[in-house]
């Protein structure tokens, strides 16, 4: 089943004329509706199409009914679970309507890990490899994505002969500064977007596309939005748009008012350091506003053949993390504040809808689900592994653990961890070990190798301890 979404966005100039049209379209169908209410959706149901199926032949406009499907893969800057809806963690929340009905009409991943910051999140998605594989595992100038990788893009493109277009549309931060050739050389069609690893003003950014750089004085989320419309709506082939916006990525501001939800805040420099969770939550939700004119852009046949996956690539920064996180346990870190963040599916081929996924996924394993979502074959010698049959009601798919991973200059910082849902190890650069039953003690407060540890305990470790250094070899 294939479920096409026409999302109706209340702030879109369309949306009146949109309900103006609607009893005259649904007259002419044979059916009769009511009115929608705001940021409501249609639905509308078509038996699935297999693009492997030979079946599937051109119709009479010339067009495959079997087509490969689009993709559609939205990464959030800094975005972990606690001021997200539908996730228990957190005591503020923001008002996220689009992506709130994306995890009604999708699934909602409960246990999805990224790595603690941005870089070896996006490396680990790009290549489906560990960060220790490519070398890529921190923010620092030297953690650069070799050329030789073979990328999502290039894999999709080659295995279809040409069929997929791609597009990075926003934050890169993969390769050093001036590399501005290397998206289009490592398999990227098109890019457009800011190279670093954030800005110092959403109003005034550097800009890159075709390998050169402007000064942009456009506010950077609509921005970012505009050139996702402009290059989708131009595609005449199936397409895999990676749009990563910088939000809600420092500097704290106040977004243009109609992009939020948190009111009358003062805009000033001294109110944001005093007080900066209300205008991240604002920014978050300025995100979701931009997400909703982009699905709201696209025709319902384009959103009826696009599968949507939204993500954030680490926690929530340390000076808005929310309880049961603390500074010392948000971005950056290998604790779960850092690590555990949200993952929801929606669109193309995902039979479940408005479920919570407890399955072990991470980052890395993107790479073959978004193959797997276009029919297409893994890729061998991968870190990745597919949890495409889980967004279609299998009780496969999915890992039996997630691994993550950070390198900086700080040795008690830097190390890896492993987690099989219930204990969590962490082993830091320095030689200190910690272990955790999450079970028990989400909050990751009381380290059990400082106490002696019961048989069951004990076997968890070392069976934990046992597949990390498994990865690692």
């Amino acid at each position: 089943m294939r479920i096409s979404l026409l999302f109706i966005d209340r702030k879109s100039f369309a949306f009146p004329l949109l309900l103006a049209l609607l009893p005259l379209i649904f007259t002419q169908c044979g059916k009769t509706t009511q009115p929608l209410s705001e940021n409501e959706d249609i639905l509308t149901e078509e038996p699935a199409t297999n693009p492997a199926d030979p079946d599937n032949q051109e119709d009479q406009d010339g067009q495959t009914t079997g087509d490969y499907p689009n993709i559609l893969f939205i990464l959030a800057d800094d975005l972990g679970l606690d001021p997200m809806p539908g996730y228990p963690i957190g005591g503020q929340k923001a008002f996220l309507p689009t992506l709130t009905q994306l995890a009604n009409e999708g699934v909602r991943f409960t246990q999805a890990w990224s790595n603690p910051a941005c870089t070896p999140t996006r490396a680990s998605i790009l290549t489906g490899k560990y960060g220790f594989r490519t070398g890529v595992l921190g923010v620092e100038q030297d953690n650069n994505i070799r050329p030789s990788e073979r990328i999502i893009q290039q894999a999709m493109r080659e295995q279809t002969d040409g069929v997929y277009r791609s597009s990075v549309i926003g934050k890169w931060h993969v390769t050093a500064g001036d590399a501005f050739e290397v998206p289009e050389a490592m398999g990227v069609d098109h890019y457009a977007g800011l190279f670093s690893g954030g800005v110092n003003d959403y109003h005034r950014w550097r800009f890159t596309t075709n390998g050169m750089t402007t000064t942009q004085n456009s506010y950077i989320t609509t921005a970012l939005t505009d050139l996702a419309l402009e290059w989708i709506n131009a595609q005449e082939q199936p397409w895999f748009c990676w749009l990563a916006y910088n939000a809600p990525h420092s500097p704290f501001h106040l977004p243009p008012n109609d992009l939020h939800y948190q009111g009358n805040l003062a805009s000033d420099e001294a109110s944001i350091d005093q007080n900066p969770l209300p205008y991240y939550l604002a920014m978050i939700e300025s995100l979701d506003t931009e997400i909703g004119r982009l699905l709201s852009g696209l025709s319902s046949a384009t959103l009826e053949n696009t599968l949507i996956v939204f993500m954030g690539d680490n926690g929530t920064p340390n000076g808005v993390v929310q309880s049961p996180y603390v500074s010392t346990k948000a971005k950056g870190s290998l604790y779960h504040g850092g690590v555990h963040v949200p993952l929801i599916v929606s669109g193309y081929g995902v039979e479940r809808q408005g479920e919570e996924e407890e399955a072990l996924v991470t980052a890395v394993d993107l790479y073959n689900t978004f193959l797997a979502a276009a029919g297409l074959s893994p890729e061998d010698n991968l870190d990745s592994q597919s949890f495409w049959p889980l967004l279609n009601g299998a009780s496969i798919g999915g890992r039996t653990f997630n691994y993550a991973e950070i390198a900086s200059n700080r040795a008690n910082r830097s190390g890896y961890t492993i987690s099989d849902g219930h204990h969590k190890y962490i082993r830091f650069n320095n030689g200190t070990e910690e272990f955790f039953d999450l079970d028990n003690d989400p909050s990751e407060d009381n380290n059990l190798l400082e106490q002696s540890l019961s048989s069951s305990a004990q076997n968890a470790l070392n069976a934990l301890q046992s597949k990390a250094a498994e990865i690692r070899q």
